[in-house]
């Protein structure tokens, strides 16, 4: 393996897509009606405050001991247990758009209170995610990002500590949502495949498809050590192949074979161990996305009512100390904050 990197990691978060579909229901908080009653409440006292979402903590969106006690499990569950988890209730047809962007962040509050920025310019903590590509422009749609367009994506990590999903809306068909253990990954190809990691820790050139001017590629790795036991992957085969109208620029480095080998060996060993995100409408997903990479099924959509909408946070738990990469510090300091 890599040098400063462990042999193994030996933690739950390395799981078998056997364990996880053998114990489902330990990865699923149900919301009760009372359960319900009570975030309703406290959507509404937060929002008698005027003040915005992002403003959301444990102390202005007050909940029972006892449900803030289970949702404040959530967190343990997505840094040291199976990695993520998915919380059933909400029905987000009753509430207006503002209702279910509060409900969500007040969960959240009890889950990982700090918020992060999910775009460029560092400015917004809440993303709409849809198939933007479907109302553009031909021109303007063939330059979309992969999650913004009704097409496959492949496993890859968002790079921030916890990512959240909340569901709003579902496709007709297709859609499905896809976890599977980057630790497993690690522990497998640290067997069989150690060059493999060694080329996933080395720096690669990313392409940002912006105006170099303001957003330079990125050179960095995409599989990180911080404290000698502890991995985190930074990973996503787009930046290196492109998608579409946005292909990688034939100035930078040219993908070398290690890295397109990399890239598909990943690529089979996760499909490989995938699990469906036993999710739909109205659920919240939460996902360690330093060592759980998600995927996602292509999807159609029939009619404005059945259009795939998800809202995204980048979410923090302080209180859990993960240990950041010295290699992905910036990273972390950008859109988290020093």
């Amino acid at each position: 393996v890599p040098i400063g990197f462990p042999n193994v990691l030996q933690t739950p978060l390395a799981w078998s897509r056997d364990e996880i579909e053998k114990n489902i229901k330990e990865c699923i908080l149900k919301l009760s009606p009372a359960d319900i009653k009570a975030l309703e409440k406290a959507a509404l006292g937060f929002e008698d405050q005027g003040a915005h979402f992002s403003d959301i903590s444990t102390k202005n969106f007050a909940l029972p001991d006892e449900l803030g006690n289970r949702l404040r499990k959530v967190s343990n569950q997505c840094y040291h247990d199976r990695g993520f988890t998915v919380v059933k209730g909400l029905d987000p047809t009753k509430y207006t758009p503002e209702r279910n962007v509060v409900l969500y962040a007040g969960i959240a509050a009890y889950v990982a209170p700090q918020h992060g920025f999910l775009d460029k310019d560092f400015k917004r903590v809440l993303c709409h995610v849809v198939n933007a590509a479907s109302t553009a422009p031909p021109a303007e749609a063939a330059i979309k990002s992969p999650g913004f367009t009704d097409g496959p994506l492949a496993f890859h990590t968002d790079n921030c500590e916890i990512l959240a999903l909340y569901a709003v809306d579902v496709a007709t068909t297709g859609g499905q949502t896809y976890v599977s253990s980057a630790y497993q990954l690690f522990n497998e190809l640290s067997e069989k495949r150690p060059d493999v990691l060694q080329t996933l820790s080395d720096h690669w050139v990313l392409d940002t498809f912006k105006d170099y001017t303001y957003f330079p590629p990125i050179t960095r790795p995409l599989l990180h050590v911080s404290d000698g036991d502890n991995v985190v992957f930074t990973y996503s085969r787009f930046p290196m192949v492109g998608f579409k109208g946005r292909q990688r620029n034939p100035a930078l480095p040219p993908i070398s074979e290690a890295q397109m080998e990399a890239m598909d060996t990943v690529k089979y060993m996760m499909t490989k161990n995938a699990v469906a995100l036993p999710w739909g409408r109205g659920d919240i997903a939460f996902i360690n996305d330093m060592a759980i990479m998600h995927a996602r099924s292509s999807f159609t959509e029939s009619g404005e009512e059945l259009q795939r909408h998800l809202l995204k946070f980048y979410l923090r738990d302080p209180a859990q100390n993960w240990q950041v990469p010295e290699t992905a510090k910036k990273h972390w300091e950008r859109i988290y904050g020093g």
